[in-house]
């Protein structure tokens, strides 16, 4: 879906916009997520400004839906306008690297990784869910954005719940934190949880495969009794004396 923004520039209105953009940035210079933004003394420059619509009466089967729009699609007045009017919130560095590995190499995992994770996003970034405003653990953020698609795949194969799907999110769980220590990046953090899960899942479906007994030969040697020699004809002798 694509947003349309159209604002009238002029000379005085350029002016009295950057008096105005000041302005909110010094008011707003230790409030996250605008303090964790890129910007200048022009204003401020994230990567990509998150939107969200929300359902409207008369709508039908409308959901909420989360947006996100690059900046360098936009002008830099219309970029300043939208995060100062609350059209769209400025996403730092952190939040904008999932959506640089998500929008394009996400989307062949699933479709909807991307859309989830914009919702995951808003969340963090809600006034009512920050705290002092401190800014989020980059890697629980990543954590609880692959963890999205992690649940899905693995309810794929296996009942949510159950002791297999339990089995494996635990052991990701596991296998995540320890690689944190090792990869600091969201898409290798992405792409090797993929791979572990699915490793996982195929150990677990070929180890539930019944193995073949095998089928060992037996030989029944049978023994025939020793007749008595009274019984016994030799060659050359005839069986009367």
């Amino acid at each position: 879906m694509t947003a349309s923004f159209i604002y009238l520039s002029s000379p005085s209105f350029t002016m009295k916009l950057s008096t105005t953009i000041k302005t909110f940035m010094q008011t707003n210079q230790d409030v996250y997520p605008y303090s964790d933004v890129p910007c200048t003394r022009s204003g401020y420059y994230p990567k990509w400004p998150l939107a969200s619509s929300s359902y409207k009466q008369g709508q039908v089967w409308r959901q909420d839906g989360y947006y996100v729009i690059k900046s360098s699609c936009l002008s830099h007045d219309n970029v300043q306008n939208l995060i100062m009017a609350g059209d769209a919130l400025p996403l730092p560095a952190v939040f904008g690297e999932v959506v640089d590995s998500l929008e394009t190499w996400g989307a062949n995992h699933w479709i909807c990784w991307l859309q989830k994770s914009l919702k995951l996003m808003h969340e963090y970034l809600k006034e009512d869910n920050m705290y002092g405003g401190v800014a989020p653990c980059k890697m629980r953020v990543f954590h609880d954005c692959i963890i999205l698609c992690v649940e899905r795949k693995v309810e794929h194969n296996f009942i949510r719940n159950s002791a297999n799907y339990n089995l494996v999110l635990s052991t990701w769980n596991t296998y995540y934190w320890v690689r944190c220590w090792e990869v600091s990046g969201f898409w290798e953090l992405a792409y090797d949880s993929m791979r572990f899960v699915a490793n996982q899942i195929e150990a677990i479906d070929r180890a539930a495969i019944p193995t073949t007994p095998s089928v060992t030969a037996h030989v029944t040697t049978h023994v025939v009794p020793e007749l008595p020699m009274s019984w016994t004809t030799f060659a050359g002798e005839g069986t009367q004396e």
